[in-house]
């Protein structure tokens, strides 16, 4: 009991102390204010830089002379500068070359862009038979401004994103709007395609009857009449139809001719679209290379930057693979056929196989980030891959153009053989219906003149009917519904088309934990910081032994030990709460449990100042300079600023023994939102480490309180030292 008699007496002469001096109350609000300051100016410094990347200049120079695309100018770096100026997420800076490479030199653009005069010649010729891959050159200046080089690197991507995208979306609109001229020719004519389709199928059915009565007629010319009213109702519909779609039989030749070039062009394209593939694997084999040397090297962060470029190549190809599948599935959907069936599988395949080139990539990068080095055998591993997926491809494009691609083309084909079928047959049926019409009109002349008639009209008919059979049985296999779903495709709109095309999907982002700013995000980080250097202004200010007081000659070392530790942790707890209070109410810091955050920045700060008190309570001017080099430690393998996992190994297993890890996890789950184990977690961590070093304080103080005198007297003697 007396013990503890003897602690409270150190502790209440302390404050009794500073009660009856003004000028040590002034010092000590002082104090307690000071480390609230470190943290409110840093956080408040870099509370949303990200939102403010608008001042930061790059210089944009477009050399792009333009090419010719389907008869129309098309010119990619005129439609960027006019994106980029209407994007003020970047201080574009338009320039030329001689001032951007002046400006990138002397600090004046972080970063150039140019758009070289053949770019958009080199874009278009992806659809040629000899494609160039187009160049963006890219210079930064790193040495300005790490954060910055980051910044315009995002900014770089960005431009090749919306360049992508764009020529993405006119080459899909040119096609779509042939297509579309098309579906709205045919839906002009479609009432008299189907009545013409039905009127054909109908005659070919009762061709037989027509004949047997007409044969009737030129053995008995008393029946003419009668027969020949048959005829006259049976042909009005089918000549009204052909005189409709005969005049619109020029239009039909015009529209079979532009399908025909647009399959054709598709069926090119997929060629192309293989060979692309086929070089971003090579370019993927080409990095991996150099990412060896990298790794030997030891460069993790260029070994980085270099598997994000090969994945952003890889969801590339992917897109394309993805817009062919899209294309040929449409067309054996209308038209099954097993070679199209076993080619759209061997693409799925290949998509397959550059996923799984793409999780490897990923792998790779993750190894890089936690051990700086990656293995060599998992990037050979993966260039065996890439290789049997480059010589899959080969194989798939030997399939294509041996088979596939012929079957797509007699389907295409049997499409406007059919269509020509028609036409001639319209044009040959106008002559027979006219002919028809003569011989009607002119039996009425006379009954003798009937069996002539008749005759003839059998031997046109007669003419006319393999030709309408076989027309009639390939116009039986299309039904109403499939002739007015197909010309309604045809008519989708050409810029929803092309845009789908563009953006297949949407990324809808669902924060877990939402921060609104970057200030409060790292709020903790230094919030914890000003904590640790407030207890080091203590223990620098204030004196960590008992000064003689009436009745102190029968307190032990120990007694006093823990009386000044309740002075500091007071103090300490004082510095808690202004840091916390502060945050919120002068800075605006978000949290979603403000009563957490004060309790966290409060048992921290305790915590802090019985480790940094302990350290100088024991140990003197020594220990004063361990809690600094105790902070410089924490505050690099703390995990405050960088994930833990980029750090070195090092860090990484001595991060659960540090109060920073547990202090900082505290104030992020006040901010973010608390998780409760991981809140208990952070309690019971800190009140730990801080029960660890009242115990050392407890055995180490009195056996070691004369030696540390001693040596404090001894450098104080120097002349160097208070």
């Amino acid at each position: 009991m007396n013990r503890f008699k003897n602690i409270i007496k150190v502790y209440k002469r302390d404050i009794k102390s500073l009660n009856k001096n003004f000028i040590a109350i002034i010092i000590i609000l002082g104090v307690c204010v000071l480390p609230s300051l470190y943290a409110w100016v840093n956080i408040k410094a870099c509370w949303d830089p990200y939102e403010n990347t608008s001042t930061v200049p790059i210089a944009v120079i477009n050399n792009d002379k333009g090419t010719d695309f389907g008869g129309k100018e098309l010119n990619v770096g005129n439609e960027m500068v006019k994106k980029l100026k209407s994007n003020d997420k970047i201080g574009w800076k338009f320039t030329n070359k001689k001032e951007a490479d002046m400006g990138v030199v002397d600090g004046t653009y972080y970063a150039s862009i140019e758009i070289p005069a053949d770019f958009s010649a080199d874009i278009v010729s992806v659809l040629s038979d000899n494609p160039k891959h187009p160049e963006i050159i890219y210079k930064v200046d790193t040495k300005e401004n790490p954060v910055a080089a980051k910044i315009t690197g995002m900014a770089k991507n960005t431009l090749i994103n919306e360049i992508t995208t764009t020529f993405i979306t006119t080459v899909n609109k040119t096609v779509f709007s042939s297509i579309n001229e098309i579906g709205r020719n045919l839906e002009k004519n479609k009432n008299e395609i189907i009545k013409l389709k039905e009127s054909i199928i109908s005659m070919n059915r009762n061709m037989d009857l027509i004949l047997a009565g007409l044969e009737s007629v030129n053995t008995n010319s008393k029946n003419l009449n009668g027969y020949l009213s048959v005829v006259r109702t049976t042909f009005p519909e089918i000549t009204k139809g052909l005189e409709n779609i005969n005049s619109k039989s020029s239009n039909t030749n015009e529209t079979i001719n532009q399908t025909n070039n647009i399959f054709n062009n598709s069926l090119n394209n997929i060629n192309v679209i293989l060979k692309q593939a086929i070089s971003t694997n090579n370019r993927v084999q080409s990095v991996l290379d150099n990412l060896i040397v990298l790794n030997n090297e030891s460069s993790s962060n260029e070994a980085n930057s270099s598997i994000a470029n090969l994945i952003m190549d890889i969801d590339s190809a992917n897109k394309n693979i993805d817009s062919m599948i899209e294309f040929l599935e449409k067309i054996n959907n209308t038209k099954p056929n097993t070679e199209v069936s076993k080619f759209i599988v061997s693409l799925n395949n290949v998509k397959g196989a550059l996923n799984e080139e793409k999780q490897k990539l990923i792998k790779i990068q993750e190894i890089a980030s936690n051990s700086s080095k990656v293995n060599e055998n998992s990037i050979n591993e993966l260039k065996r891959n890439i290789s049997n997926t480059n010589k899959q491809i080969e194989s798939v494009m030997n399939v294509f153009n041996s088979n596939t691609r012929q079957e797509l083309s007699t389907i295409i084909n049997n499409f406007k053989n059919s269509i020509q079928d028609a036409s001639k047959l319209i044009k040959a049926g106008n002559g027979l219906n006219t002919q028809i019409e003569n011989l009607l009109a002119t039996s009425t002349k006379g009954a003798d003149l009937s069996a002539k008639l008749s005759k003839e009209l059998i031997d046109k008919l007669t003419e006319y009917k393999g030709i309408i059979g076989q027309l009639s049985k390939k116009l039986e296999l299309v039904s109403n519904d499939d002739l007015i779903q197909i010309i309604s495709i045809l008519q989708n709109n050409p810029m929803l088309m092309s845009q789908t095309a563009a953006y297949p999907f949407n990324i809808k982002e669902e924060a877990v934990y939402d921060i609104p700013n970057y200030g409060s995000a790292m709020t903790p980080v230094y919030s914890v910081l000003a904590l640790w250097v407030g207890t080091l202004i203590l223990v620098s200010l204030l004196k960590t032994e008992v000064v003689d007081f009436e009745g102190s000659e029968n307190i032990t070392i120990r007694q006093k030990y823990f009386g000044k530790m309740l002075t500091f942790t007071t103090l300490a707890a004082m510095q808690g709460l202004v840091v916390a209070v502060g945050n919120k109410a002068i800075l605006g810091v978000y949290t979603v449990s403000f009563p957490l955050m004060i309790a966290f920045s409060v048992v921290s700060s305790i915590t802090f100042a019985i480790i940094t008190y302990t350290l100088v309570a024991i140990f003197g001017k020594f220990g004063n300079a361990l809690a600094i080099v105790f902070m410089i430690i924490q505050l690099a393998g703390s995990g405050g600023t960088y994930p833990i996992q980029v750090d070195p190994l090092i860090f990484r297993i001595l991060q659960p023994f540090f109060p920073f890890t547990y202090s900082i996890g505290g104030f992020r789950e006040a901010i973010g939102g608390p998780l409760v184990s991981s809140v208990i977690l952070d309690f019971i961590m800190l009140i730990l480490m801080g029960s660890i070093f009242v115990l050392i304080g407890f055995f180490l103080k009195s056996p070691l309180h004369h030696k540390v005198s001693k040596f404090d007297e001894d450098f104080k003697a120097s002349g160097i030292s208070e």
